[in-house]
């Protein structure tokens, strides 16, 4: 798989240090950060029972804390990154 685009994740960083996302680690107060390489859809389902393939998502980024491995999710469409069809910005 290849990994998204440094143009793409300086766009990702900006839009996170713009709404303030820019904190210590919340579980170990690093301050040193890696943005995940890829997209995450958060898959969104009604009966926890099943575990559909497919279907609406919630895509977003993953920041990932160097030292401790804290994961923190950020939604693409609250940082102003996708369009109306859902598609990334540097997808269209």
């Amino acid at each position: 798989m290849k990994e998204i685009s440094q143009e793409e994740k300086q766009k990702i960083v900006r839009a996170l240090d713009e709404r303030g996302a820019n904190l210590p680690c919340p579980r170990c107060g690093n301050e040193s950060f890696t943005l995940a390489g890829g997209y995450f859809h958060q898959g969104i389902q009604t009966d926890p029972q099943v575990n559909l393939i497919g279907g609406p998502s919630i895509p977003s980024v993953v920041v990932i804390c160097n030292q401790c491995g804290y994961l923190s999710q950020h939604a693409l469409g609250a940082l102003g990154l996708l369009s109306k069809e859902g598609k990334t910005k540097s997808e269209y």
